[in-house]
């Protein structure tokens, strides 16, 4: 049975609780956030540790989510052990700026996303690890890279991830704004978006863009939906927002 530790229990760290949680993994977490912490333990039944040396000595993988800036010095002087995994979430740190500090453990560097909470994050993680991958796919997807660089460009899908909320929120406001009730539109335009994604999954040797082409009829709505769009380069804007998130993330470790 693998035994996971969190240090640093903010946002992130609590929907990997809540996660692991949900699949009786044995978590246990840092005393920081007192009152964060005392939900998930009243809730979950998660353990509190008296300090973050309790934390390491109590796991066999340790997630450290404190904010990237803390990543090094909230693992240095811990009892790191041979064995041990230590997965650093912090977005742009990279293995060389940390795995001094957690030495001999195996150092790793993941980009979970709060959608752990229910279970359905695909996380992105290098190197590959059998013990990371099996805790990874309990709660959600793991998808391992066996390049750094690589890892770095998928881990901007966090941001991604996120964004995708604004492009939900526009949509299924429009929908208000035509006189919908608000739950029945943001029903809507989520599970359009998760339709779109399970055909993408289902049909993944195909590009989106054929996907789209099979929906489109000359003259119909979503042609003229996607001319406009295009028309004001819309579309392009994703990898404009994609490509600023990766350069803040490269600027983090400066």
């Amino acid at each position: 049975m693998i035994r996971v530790g969190i240090i640093g229990v903010g946002y992130l760290g609590e929907c990997l609780a809540e996660g692991l949680a949900a699949t009786q993994t044995p978590t246990i977490l840092s005393p920081r956030n007192a009152q964060r912490v005392a939900g998930l333990a009243e809730r979950f039944g998660c353990d509190v540790a008296a300090s973050n040396q309790e934390v390491v000595e109590g796991s066999d993988l340790v997630f450290l989510a404190t904010r990237p800036g803390d990543i090094a010095t909230s693992a240095q002087g811990l009892p790191w052990r041979e064995g041990q995994r230590v997965v650093s979430i912090a977005a742009g740190i990279s293995l060389k700026s940390f795995h001094p500090a957690v030495a001999p453990a195996m150092a790793v560097r993941a980009m979970p996303i709060a959608a752990s909470r229910i279970c359905h994050s695909p996380t992105a993680f290098f190197p590959d690890d059998p013990m990371v991958a099996d805790i990874f796919n309990r709660i959600g997807t793991a998808h391992p890279f066996d390049d750094e660089s690589q890892f770095g460009t998928a881990s901007i899908f966090g941001a991604y991830y996120a964004l995708s909320y604004a492009f939900i929120g526009e949509a299924s406001g429009w929908a208000e704004r035509q006189g919908l009730q608000p739950v029945a539109a943001r029903q809507l335009a989520a599970r359009m978006v998760q339709a779109a994604a399970a055909v993408i999954i289902d049909s993944s040797e195909r590009p989106p863009r054929d996907l789209l082409d099979d929906l489109m009829t000359p003259g119909g709505i979503t042609e003229e939906g996607l001319r406009v769009l295009e028309e004001k380069q819309a579309i392009s804007s994703w990898s404009d927002a994609l490509d600023a998130s990766l350069k803040q993330a490269l600027s983090i470790d400066r």
